[in-house]
């Protein structure tokens, strides 16, 4: 195939890409569409560090940037959302599918000990606000995932809050 053919497939294929990306609404804010990387924990990890780095997005508002936190995340923690996730807390609306927050636990000393991610997915678990949980150890590796028992434990007390304990989202 010559380099003139080989371009033109690569240009019609991202276009046709392009047209078939989905669009949000004006106004609204991206949701985080997992069905582009999976919930395989280890593609999602890449996803959150690599992909879309959860380090370029938003703290969450208002809060400071390694605030006090209790088990089981620590001592220190640091809360990141996705656009999605900031809008919808900063509506107090309750969270939006596609919302996704990412917590860096951390020790007294600042050292990360572990990493939480949640996405709300519609109709993947009612009974737990539809967030699926994650938490990662800080090499990646999956300590935890889908319907974590241990933060539905605990976030459970905040069924009315969107199952959000950091601030009121609703």
């Amino acid at each position: 195939m010559s380099i003139g053919k080989t371009v033109l497939i690569a240009f019609l294929l991202a276009a046709a890409l392009w047209v078939a990306a989905p669009a949000g609404r004006a106004g609204e804010p991206s949701p985080c569409d997992y069905r582009e990387f999976g919930l395989d924990a280890s593609k999602f990890f890449l996803y959150l560090t690599k992909d879309t780095p959860y380090t370029g997005w938003s703290l969450w508002p208002g809060r400071s940037a390694m605030g006090p936190a209790g088990s089981p995340h620590g001592p220190r923690v640091v809360a990141y959302v996705n656009p999605a996730a900031r809008e919808s807390i900063l509506r107090k609306g309750g969270m939006v599918f596609g919302s996704l927050i990412v917590l860096e636990n951390r020790a007294a000393d600042g050292r990360l000990t572990s990493l939480d991610a949640r996405i709300k997915i519609k109709g993947y678990h009612p009974e737990g606000g539809d967030w699926y949980w994650f938490r990662f150890s800080p090499d990646g590796k999956a300590m935890a995932e889908g319907k974590a028992p241990s933060c539905l434990a605990c976030h459970g007390q905040a069924r009315d809050n969107d199952f959000t304990m950091t601030a009121p989202v609703q």
